[in-house]
């Protein structure tokens, strides 16, 4: 069985992973980071001082064995958002009565299982009864406006287990009959912020997502707390003085033994295609992690390049897709490692629609993408129903048969030699 390791983001990669998983020749490994704060993850974070479960619950997600007994139930339970005008009070109502037992449903989603029935009043149990301290603590109420009913799961799981993330990772991995695993990059409980060309910051992980702007993300960074807006405008005034100031003050995480021990292992690793500042970028600075991609020397190394442009990276070409990936993979790296060790094959897609007016579609800069010490296969890898984005069944198709043939042409070459 051959052991895959795929870089994940949120969203980007979601029918990639999920013909990847149908592969039963294939043992799948997504590798993940938990800086997303947007919505109710960012209150989650607030209250919980804790990393953001969204981007982790996703993936695990995409992992959930339709055939186990409970797949149904998780599943509403994974798409369960709360109004988003619903009142505090209304919503620690629904969810008391159902931890109570005055009733066996969480608003609308019917739970018929004993035994998941206990587990997961126990989770929200502890979810309030955490909840009422923090907000004691921060002298607010939670904000339940749009929140996701498996954040507050999370969340419950997290103070449970001792606040370990990597064990309430697990905890889910087990319950949802994840078929592969799920494994997070890091566990240090850093802030992501990001600074444009313009010198604008973005404060947080959800202004880089949400931003609307032509002007490109200049850097990242991984801090230990917010930033008091106020306070950094009134001081730095330049891009120059603000990117000095957050060098300063970044700081460093080190990858997972699971993360790392999961390289070390993989006969092939994808960097999937996605958002690449909020969600990829991060993972591939990740001390340790660039050194265990570098050390893997037997492992297919692919990354899938982004079909369409994004506010995170507006006017990329496709070779500055493998160069900015480059350089997060080598920020942190004591010795000069060349881009062909980190990644020997790039698809590149060719497709060009004329039918759905709003994509922008990446620019194939020929002449830089040949330049680069690695191979590039172009082709048609865009969905025919689903313009802008993979055809996973064709993109999976062609990196397995890369792989095989490479696989056989050493096999060859080492009988020769014998």
């Amino acid at each position: 069985m051959l052991k895959v390791a795929v870089f994940s983001g949120g969203r980007g990669s979601n029918t990639l992973v999920k013909e990847l998983v149908k592969d039963e020749t294939l043992r799948l490994s997504l590798i993940v980071n938990a800086y997303d704060d947007g919505k109710s993850t960012g209150e989650i974070r607030d209250f919980f001082n804790m990393l953001g479960p969204s981007d982790i619950r996703k993936n695990q997600e995409n992992l959930m064995s339709p055939n186990f007994e409970n797949y149904k139930i998780w599943s509403e339970i994974f798409k369960y958002r709360f109004p988003e005008d619903i009142e505090h009070e209304q919503c620690v109502h629904i969810l008391s009565s159902f931890v109570d037992g005055n009733s066996n449903r969480i608003d609308n989603i019917m739970i018929n299982d004993s035994n998941l029935e206990c587990l997961i009043k126990k989770l929200l149990s502890q979810f309030l009864t955490s909840l009422e301290i923090y907000e004691k603590v921060q002298g607010r109420e939670f904000n339940f406006s749009d929140c996701s009913l498996s954040n507050c799961l999370y969340a419950g799981a997290y103070e449970i287990l001792d606040k370990d993330f990597n064990k309430t990772i697990n905890l889910f991995n087990l319950l949802l009959h994840v078929r592969g695993d799920v494994v997070p990059t890091n566990l240090e409980n850093k802030k992501l912020v990001g600074i444009r060309e313009n010198g604008i910051i973005c404060y947080d992980e959800a202004e880089i997502v949400e931003l609307r702007s032509s002007d490109r993300i200049k850097d990242i960074f991984l801090i230990d707390e917010y930033l008091d807006k106020e306070l950094i405008e009134s001081k730095f005034t330049t891009t120059r003085e603000k990117m000095d100031y957050l060098s300063r003050i970044q700081s460093y995480v080190y990858g997972t033994p699971e993360a790392i021990q999961t390289i070390n292992n993989a006969d092939i690793i994808i960097y999937a295609p996605g958002t690449q500042h909020s969600s990829l970028f991060p993972s591939y600075m990740t001390m340790g992690i660039p050194e265990a991609i570098y050390s893997n020397t037997k492992a297919l190394k692919v990354f899938i390049c982004n079909i369409g442009e994004d506010y995170e990276t507006p006017d990329y070409t496709a070779s500055e897709f493998l160069t900015s990936a480059y350089r997060y993979l080598t920020r942190n790296a004591k010795l000069k490692l060349p881009l062909s060790d980190f990644i020997h094959v790039a698809l590149v897609n060719t497709s060009r629609s004329d039918t759905k007016e709003e994509i922008r579609y990446v620019e194939n800069d020929f002449p830089k993408l040949e330049k680069l010490p690695i191979n590039i296969v172009y082709g048609n890898y865009e969905s025919p129903t689903d313009l802008g984005k993979h055809d996973a069944v064709s993109t999976v198709a062609t990196i397995k048969d890369i792989y095989y043939n490479r696989f056989f042409k050493e096999l060859t070459y080492e009988i020769k030699v014998g």
